[in-house]
C-alpha cells in the first residue's frame, strides 16, 4: 500500500554530537503521490531507529492544527518497539487537503525537526519535505451554455437494493419470536393466561406477592393466607382443611415435597382465623416465607404436566 519514500542514514550530518544515537530515519509516504483532491487525507509514517537509551522529545512530534491555509494535520501518534540494543520511534501523520485547485499542480507537506536525548547529550534530525500532486474538480474553462443551470450535472440516481431477503428473514425472526414469547407467557401464566383455572397458585402466588409487597399490616396477611387457601380448595375441586391435606397431597404429588410447609400455612392459618393471633401465625410463617412458599407451589404447578 506504501512505500519507502527515503532511507537515511543519519551518522553524519544530521547529529549535533559526536555520538551517533540515531541509527536511521525512514519517510513512508502513500503509494501514489498523484489524484488527490480537496479534502482527502494523506497519511505518512516516520520510522527512526535510536541507540537504546535514547529518548523521543514527544514536545518535537508535530501536534494536530493548522500547517497552513490549505493544509491541516488531523492525526499525530508516537510507536515505540524496544529491541535488544535499539529502539524505533514510528510516528504517524494525518494530513488533510483543503486546497481548491484550478489545475493539476504539487503541493508540498512540510519537513519537520525531531529532538532526542540521552546520557551523551541532545541530538536532532531533519524530517524531509514530501509533495503530492492535487487535482482540480472542474475545468478552468468550460464551454459556453446558454443557462447558468445547463451548467449543473444531474443528480445521481441511488442503487436499488432489492431488500426481499432481509424482509422475510425480518418476518420469520418476528413470527419467531412472538410464537416463543407466547409459549414462554403460556407455561409462566402471564396476560393472557394468567387466569386459567388449571393454575390457581400461580395467580395466588402472583396475587400474594403484589398484596404483601404493597402493605405490611395484618389485613394484607390475612389476604394472603385466604389466597393461598383458595388456590388449594381451586386445586382439589373442595374445601380443604387441615386434616384433609394427606388426601389432597396424594391427589396432587407434585406439592408432596413441601408437606411440612403445608402444616406450617394451616397452622398459622388457624392462629389468625380462629385464635386472633396473627402475631404466633407470623411466627409460625413469616409474609416472605409466605411469599417464597407460594413462589414454590407455582412453580410446581407449572412444571407438572
Amino acid at each position: 500500500m506504501r512505500w519507502a519514500a527515503f532511507g537515511l542514514m543519519l551518522f553524519a550530518g544530521t547529529l549535533t554530537t559526536a555520538d551517533a544515537q540515531v541509527r536511521s530515519v525512514k519517510l513512508v509516504t502513500p503509494e501514489r503521490l498523484f489524484g488527490y483532491f480537496v479534502g482527502d487525507v494523506l497519511r505518512s509514517e516516520v520510522d527512526v531507529a535510536v541507540d537504546k537509551g535514547t529518548v523521543l522529545n514527544r514536545a518535537s512530534v508535530p501536534a494536530p492544527g493548522d500547517l497552513d491555509y490549505w493544509l491541516e494535520l488531523v492525526d499525530s501518534h508516537v510507536e515505540e518497539t524496544a529491541g535488544d540494543d535499539t529502539k524505533l520511534y514510528r510516528i504517524s501523520l494525518a494530513y488533510q487537503n483543503f486546497y481548491l485547485a484550478l489545475d493539476a499542480r504539487p503541493l508540498n507537506i512540510p519537513g519537520f525537526t525531531l529532538s532526542f536525548t540521552s546520557s551523551h547529550g541532545a541530538t536532532s534530525v531533519q524530517v524531509p519535505a514530501w509533495s503530492f500532486l492535487i487535482s482540480p474538480l472542474r475545468e478552468i474553462l468550460p464551454a459556453a451554455k446558454a443557462a447558468g443551470a445547463d451548467y449543473m450535472q444531474p443528480d445521481v440516481k441511488p442503487p436499488y437494493y432489492n431488500l426481499l431477503r432481509e424482509r422475510i428473514a425480518t418476518f420469520a425472526l418476528f413470527a419467531a419470536a412472538l410464537i416463543a414469547f407466547g409459549i414462554l407467557a403460556y407455561h409462566l401464566a402471564l396476560w393472557p393466561f394468567g387466569a386459567r383455572a388449571k393454575r390457581p397458585f400461580t395467580e395466588a402466588a402472583r396475587r400474594i406477592r403484589k398484596m404483601l409487597g404493597a402493605r405490611e399490616d395484618e389485613l394484607a396477611y390475612r389476604d394472603a393466607l385466604l389466597a393461598l387457601h383458595r388456590a388449594v380448595d381451586a386445586t382439589a375441586g373442595h374445601v380443604v382443611f387441615a386434616e384433609d391435606l394427606p388426601q389432597f397431597l396424594d391427589a396432587a404429588p407434585m406439592f408432596s415435597r413441601w408437606k411440612e410447609e403445608f402444616n406450617l400455612f394451616f397452622q398459622s392459618s388457624r392462629q389468625t382465623f380462629f385464635a386472633d393471633n396473627i402475631a404466633a401465625a407470623r411466627a409460625d410463617l413469616s409474609p416472605d416465607e409466605l411469599c417464597r412458599f407460594s413462589d414454590r407451589l407455582a412453580a410446581a404447578e407449572r412444571a407438572a404436566p
